[in-house]
C-alpha cells in the first residue's frame, strides 16, 4: 500500500514528542489519579531519575479505593507492554500499538539505556497518515459494524465496566427510535471523558452507596455526535479526527448508526 510504503522511511525520532507527563514510583496513587483526571490519560509512565521504571494505568489506580490514600505508585505499577527507541520504524511501532491496544508509548535511548527521551501517541501516527491513504478508500471498508452502544441514562460505573469487558475506549450514545427502528447517534462517551469528569469509581464503591444518585452517561457524554457516512473517504475521516481531537467517529446512514471507525482501525488499514 502507498501509505505504508511512504511511512517506511519515517522513524520514531521524527515524530516523538517530549514526555512531560509522568509520575515517580514514590508518588502516591492519589497524585496519579489527579494527573489522569487533569489530562484524561488512561496510563502514565513511571520515571525515576530520568529512567523508565514502569507504567501505571487507570485500571490499577481505580482499584485503590478513595479511603486508601497512602499507597505509592510502586505498589501498583507494572512493566510496559511496549517501549520504543528513536531509530525504530514508525510503521512497525504503529502496528504493535494497535495490536496491543496501546495509545501512548515511551521512547528510551536504546534497549540497554532506559533513559526516557520522548513519547509517541496514536495521534502522532495519524498525523503522518493524513493525506496518504488512496482517495478511493472509504470508511465502509474499515468500520466496525458490530457496535457496542450505551444510552444517556446508563450509569457511568456500568458503562466503564462494559468498556473494560469489550475493550472499547469509547461508545456511541444512542436513542432507539422504535417507530423507525433506527439508532439515533446522540453523542460519544470515552474513557478519557469519564476520567476527566472525576465520576469514575469501581462498581463496588457505587454499589456500596458512595453515590446517592450514581452519575449517568448524559452528565459526561460529548454532544452532538460527530458523524461520517459509510461513503466518506478515510482521508476525510482522518482530518476530522485531527481537527476535533477525537479518537473515533460514529458512522451514520439515513439517520441510523451503522458503524464506528476509530484511529486504530485507520492505522491498521494504513500500515497493513
Amino acid at each position: 500500500m502507498a501509505c505504508r510504503d511512504a511511512l517506511r522511511g519515517v522513524k520514531v525520532e521524527d515524530v516523538m514528542r517530549p514526555c512531560g507527563i509522568f509520575v515517580a514510583s514514590n508518588d502516591l496513587v492519589t497524585k496519579a489519579r489527579a494527573v489522569m483526571r487533569a489530562t484524561g490519560l488512561k496510563s502514565l509512565p513511571v520515571i525515576d531519575n530520568g529512567r523508565l521504571s514502569g507504567i501505571v494505568t487507570i485500571k490499577e489506580v481505580m482499584r485503590v479505593t478513595s479511603t486508601r490514600s497512602n499507597i505509592a505508585v510502586s505498589g501498583i505499577m507494572s512493566p510496559f507492554k511496549l517501549v520504543a527507541t528513536p531509530s525504530m520504524s514508525l510503521v512497525d511501532l504503529a502496528r504493535q500499538m494497535v495490536d496491543l491496544d496501546v495509545s501512548d508509548v515511551p521512547v528510551v535511548k536504546s534497549s540497554s539505556d532506559r533513559t526516557v527521551v520522548g513519547v509517541v501517541r496514536l495521534d502522532d501516527v495519524l498525523v503522518q497518515i493524513s493525506g496518504r491513504i488512496p482517495p478511493a478508500s472509504k470508511v465502509e471498508e474499515i468500520m466496525v459494524t458490530d457496535v457496542v452502544t450505551c444510552e444517556p441514562d446508563d450509569e457511568i460505573s456500568k458503562i466503564w465496566d462494559l468498556m473494560e469487558k469489550t475493550h472499547c475506549s469509547g461508545l456511541p450514545v444512542v436513542r432507539y427510535d422504535k417507530r423507525r427502528k433506527k439508532r439515533q447517534a446522540l453523542g460519544m462517551i470515552t474513557r478519557s471523558d469519564i476520567i476527566r469528569s472525576g465520576t469514575i469509581r469501581l462498581s463496588e464503591e457505587s454499589d456500596k452507596g458512595r453515590f446517592r444518585t450514581p452519575p449517568k452517561v448524559k452528565s459526561v457524554m460529548r454532544t452532538p455526535a460527530i458523524v461520517v457516512s459509510p461513503q466518506t473517504s478515510i482521508n476525510t475521516a482522518v482530518d476530522l479526527m485531527l481537527e476535533k481531537k477525537i479518537g473515533r467517529l460514529a458512522v451514520v446512514s439515513d439517520g441510523d448508526l451503522v458503524g464506528v471507525v476509530s484511529r486504530s482501525d485507520i492505522i491498521r488499514f494504513a500500515c497493513r
